[in-house]
């Protein structure tokens, strides 16, 4: 008896189950799930009658597994992850007509970016269904190595023994300054333009870097812990040591380029926000004398010997878009030894 419904039960609720665990919260668990918290509590709570066991000790914050529910969940996430190969493994037989691919970026990539990649492939394969995730670096990691997101779109540093990691392309850091701050004019040889971003002069080898130390004085707008960009400008707060006042934390770094434009504050901003921002902000623009100031976006997937197809192509579509200097190698790398397998990175 325990047998037959203790299948039955696995079969229906196991993703659910899955989820406060994973979260140790069934409002977090409900959230993530697009449910209300009352039918996630009432989906746990049939499956523990079907069990005849109680999975979770509600009595703790956060909650937690019951010696039961810690057999349960072991098998749970074996037959969570066979499921998912499987519908892989399917998918590559498909000749990817139909299907499903879960990316995930940080909300500017994902909004200027990874919609374009996303346009490109729906084009070529219609049939595969689509899912995105916007969140920042540490979620997007986790996500990735849980098995929860496919592929995602970064700048941070990949570990080498946990992601495959792909460069798409690569972008500068610059410091955007309010136009009216007095600072300007004593920097005057080194400033830049909107414009001047736009048409590259920032990259030729005659234009001059300025050290952040230049701008102690001056607050600053910073993206929230979790973002990259705030990792960069930390790490050179610390490196140059000084602690500007912060005038403001967002979570948005178009939002910081546009508060900046608006005299708030100066932000670390990259090249590729002010070329993506058709109006010229009232603006002036700073190369940065570190070599931390230029960095590479990446597709990064978890590291495995197997690549899904899906994953294979949509990579593939990326780089014909952003043909990076290393894509043709990478190119080369992604394509399969058979018309169905995948292959090591």
């Amino acid at each position: 008896m325990f047998c037959i419904t203790a299948g039955n039960a696995i079969g229906r609720h196991r993703s659910v189950s899955n989820e406060v665990y994973r979260e140790q919260s069934f409002s977090k668990a409900a959230r993530n799930l697009y449910i209300s918290q009352p039918s996630l509590s009432a989906t746990i709570k049939k499956l523990e009658k079907e069990l005849g066991l109680t999975i979770f000790d509600r009595s703790s914050v956060p909650v937690r597994l019951t010696e039961a529910g810690e057999i349960y969940l072991e098998t749970v996430k074996k037959i969570l992850n066979l499921e998912s190969e499987l519908e892989v493994r399917l998918q590559n037989y498909s000749g990817l007509k139909a299907g499903t691919i879960r990316l995930g970026a940080p909300h500017f990539f994902a909004s200027f970016l990874l919609s374009t990649m996303i346009s490109a492939f729906s084009a070529k394969y219609p049939g595969i269904q689509i899912h995105l995730d916007e969140t920042n670096t540490p979620e997007l990691q986790e996500r990735v190595l849980n098995a929860r997101t496919d592929l995602i779109v970064d700048s941070c540093d990949f570990d080498e023994t946990l992601f495959t990691s792909y460069p798409l392309m690569e972008e500068h850091m610059l410091l955007a300054v309010p136009a009216g701050y007095p600072i300007n004019s004593r920097l005057a040889s080194y400033r830049l333009s909107p414009r001047d971003i736009r048409e590259n002069v920032h990259l030729r080898e005659s234009c001059p870097a300025v050290s952040p130390a230049a701008f102690r004085k001056l607050p600053f707008l910073m993206l929230r812990h979790g973002h990259i960009t705030h990792d960069f400008a930390v790490g050179l707060f610390r490196k140059y040591r000084f602690s500007p006042k912060i005038a403001m934390y967002l979570d948005q770094l178009m939002t910081c380029y546009n508060l900046a434009a608006q005299q708030m504050g100066a932000s670390f901003v990259s090249d590729t926000v002010v070329k993506l921002t058709k109006t010229d902000a009232d603006v002036f623009l700073y190369q940065i004398d570190d070599p931390k100031a230029s960095r590479l976006i990446y597709l990064a997937h978890k590291k495995s010997r197997w690549i899904p197809r899906v994953v294979q192509e949509f990579i593939a579509v990326s780089q014909t878009l952003f043909p990076f200097p290393a894509a043709q190698k990478i190119a080369q790398a992604s394509e399969p030894h058979g018309p169905h397998d995948g292959v090591s990175p």
